[in-house]
């Protein structure tokens, strides 16, 4: 039994380790699919000069774009303009306070980023950097690119980079590698943030830069807590305002970031906390500074935890127990040290507001509209006809249907036209997770629930849809005990964590779907009523695809012209392989046809032919096995005896058309010219034991 049990530790430890990989991956292909979009947008421009040809650059880059090119820089070669000794001496000794004060700050910010390949710049009023903060190693690189103390970072200098966009903008910017105009510089990724007196005059620019392809949002917002952290320390330098003056004006320079910031002191109390974390957390910032962290934020809260460890968390989930409610947020947590003592500051979004983070997570995102539905028949337009009503509703949805009628897209476009469309799309396939996982799946947990469990938690599907859609499909696989534990947070709309004791409000809507019939279910006994109510509130039943002729034909065009498009090499269906396709079944349904059209494609490009004909069709087993099966004589009824009653005859018709088809279902109903469902039914009732 120990045996066992360690070898399903282990199992899970590799599935989630898998999962957070391809989550990971994920991340990492749409960020280099967003750098090959920008490469070509930087191309097209350099090498034509025309702004029809680029598609995605931010109008404030374009425009510098062009200032660029109309001043003749070279995009390719890069030619530094550097201060001579003597006046790189004069610009320090005239900017020594700027130097003096921002220092310490950009030391301890560098300090905690070791490893990470950045470095800091500070730049003065004119953008010529004064001093550089990082690893030798960094710094070197850097050197070799012409970065380095007294070289001009200057838009007529260098061509377009964040540098100068913050000081032509008045603004914090960032930029990744294919937006700066000259080649050698599209290395970097650097987000720079102006920093200004008291009077709104431009003192000077700080700019954090690394590899490009470690560009991160965060990254920006931490910079800007950097820049106003140094216009502050200056502007109390110089003008020796009185201390409550000077807490309204740290205020004030706190509260104009986006972010939630909150910043404990060495002893661990609340010396910054801003609107935004406030109105994220739900609290008063005037009531809470100088609170001990610990009685504000939770004993347990990411912040306070990541205070006592002296540990960065960067890009991670930031847990709040704030009046015993229980709040999550996405960001960072960096430790700041002085000479005293160690405090940490902590930058972060809350779930609702990081909706392309949370939408990028394992692809959740809908992809799908009402305009990818294909079909014209009178039935599937009246299916699809509900569906946009009910994207218009906050109800709950269940849509039904057979496997591979397109449920999920449905979903998806249900989705995408409704007002939670900005928010993610998360589905989950009831039917492929362990029943004992499912309701970590959903639940989530927290930090050391269970054997296995992450030292920091995870959140659940259901935080993860939050302002979005969560999809349940097969939702009939689920346990009883599952589907319980589904109707209280259905009736409750609030949930808690596996290992968690504070509730957490259900703000997704829920679409449910179902490849089997759940009012059978529920007579049954394997599917509880009470959850079917709270589910069904919209239902959409999806016909099979051999209820839909009218729409087969369509199908048959649209998927030959996707799959010409994907293969490369376009291709056609004789008529005789047309009416083969029109007279089968499609137990599969849309996915098998579908399937079956790009199978034969192949098979027609491996024969150096175009287009597709019986003999392709016919290596499908199932079109050639149901070819075979209809050979067979229909189902013959006995002729009734007197003792027959209707009933007696149904039967014995059931029974026999079963028997002919060795137990297939679906061509079963086809011999009795019943549907499936129609077919479940009489098999039920009559008792009827089926063998496959």
């Amino acid at each position: 039994m120990l045996f066992r049990d360690d070898l399903s530790r282990r199992w899970y430890k590799e599935k989630e380790n898998e999962i957070l990989v391809e989550r990971q991956l994920q991340e990492y292909k749409a960020m280099l699919n967003r750098l090959s979009a920008l490469k070509d947008d930087w191309e097209a421009f350099v090498t034509t000069g025309k702004m029809d040809k680029v598609r995605i650059i931010r109008p404030e880059v374009l425009s510098s774009w062009k200032r660029s090119m109309k001043r003749g820089i070279d995009p390719y070669k890069l030619h530094p303009i550097l201060l001579t000794q003597k006046n790189l001496e004069y610009r320090l000794e005239e900017n020594k306070e700027l130097i003096d004060i921002a220092s310490p700050f950009l030391e301890a910010f560098i300090s905690n980023l070791k490893g990470s390949g950045f470095r800091v710049d500070l730049l003065d009023r004119d953008l010529y950097i004064l001093k550089q903060f990082g690893e030798a190693e960094v710094l070197e690189t850097a050197q070799k690119q012409g970065s380095c103390p007294g070289a001009s970072r200057s838009e007529h200098a260098t061509g377009t980079n964040a540098i100068n966009l913050a000081a032509v903008l008045g603004r914090p910017i960032q930029l990744v590698g294919p937006e700066h105009y000259n080649a050698q510089l599209q290395y970097w990724t650097c987000s720079a943030a102006p920093i200004f007196d008291e009077n709104g005059e431009l003192l000077g620019v700080v700019n954090v830069a690394g590899h490009y392809l470690k560009v991160h949002q965060h990254t920006l917002g931490m910079t800007v807590a950097l820049g106003k952290a140094i216009e502050f320390s200056l502007r109390q330098s110089r003008l020796r305002r009185e201390k409550e003056l000077a807490g309204k004006y740290i205020e004030s320079i706190v509260d104009s970031i986006s972010e939630g910031l909150v910043a404990l002191d060495g002893q661990g109390r609340i010396t910054v906390l801003n609107r935004t974390a406030g109105e994220l957390l739900g609290l008063k910032p005037q009531d809470v500074l100088n609170q001990p962290a610990d009685a504000v934020l939770g004993q347990h809260s990411t912040v306070v935890e990541a205070f006592r460890s002296g540990e960065a968390l960067l890009n991670r989930e930031l847990v709040f127990n704030c009046k015993n409610k229980q709040r999550t947020a996405i960001g960072n947590v960096v430790p700041v040290a002085n000479n005293r003592a160690n405090g940490v500051l902590a930058v972060f979004k809350g779930l609702s507001h990081a909706r392309g983070f949370v939408k990028n997570m394992a692809g959740f995102k809908a992809y799908f509209n009402f305009e990818d539905l294909k079909g014209s028949g009178p039935r599937f337009a009246q299916v699809v006809n509900l569906a946009r009503q009910a994207a218009a509703l906050p109800s709950n949805v269940l849509i039904l249907g057979e496997s591979g009628t397109g449920k999920e897209m449905f979903a998806q476009a249900i989705h995408n036209a409704s007002s939670s469309s900005n928010g993610p799309f998360v589905g989950i396939n009831c039917a492929a997770i362990p029943a004992e996982l499912i309701e970590s799946e959903l639940f989530g947990y927290e930090g050391g629930a269970f054997t296995g469990a992450k030292r920091e938690g995870q959140p659940g599907k259901f935080q993860l849809a939050a302002h979005g859609t969560l999809f349940l499909d097969e939702v009939n696989a689920m346990s009883m005990t599952m589907q319980a534990k589904l109707l209280r947070v259905l009736q409750n709309r609030c949930f808690t964590r596996i290992g968690g004791c504070v509730e957490i409000p259900l703000e997704a809507r829920i679409i449910a779907a179902s490849n089997k019939d759940l009012w059978e279910e529920v007579r049954q006994g394997n599917f509880r009523e009470d959850l079917l109510y709270r589910l069904n509130v919209v239902t959409i039943e999806i016909p099979p695809l051999r209820e839909r002729k009218d729409d087969l034909v369509h199908l048959i065009e649209h998927f030959c012209r996707e799959h010409s498009k994907k293969l490369k090499f376009e291709f056609t269906i004789s008529e005789p392989a047309r009416k083969l396709m029109m007279a089968y079944h499609w137990p599969g349904n849309v996915r098998e046809l579908e399937n079956v059209i790009e199978r034969c494609a192949v098979m027609a490009l491996s024969r150096s032919s175009h287009s597709i004909e019986e003999q392709d069709l016919l290596s499908y087993p199932g079109i050639r096995k149901s070819l075979e099966a209809d050979k067979n004589p229909a189902v013959e009824v006995p002729p009734p005896q007197f003792d027959d009653n209707l009933e007696s005859l149904e039967k014995r018709a059931v029974e026999e058309a079963l028997k002919q088809t060795g137990g297939n279902i679906t061509r079963a109903a086809g011999r009795l010219g019943v549907t499936r469902k129609t077919l479940y039914r009489k098999i039920k009732k009559y008792g009827i034991a089926v063998h496959g």
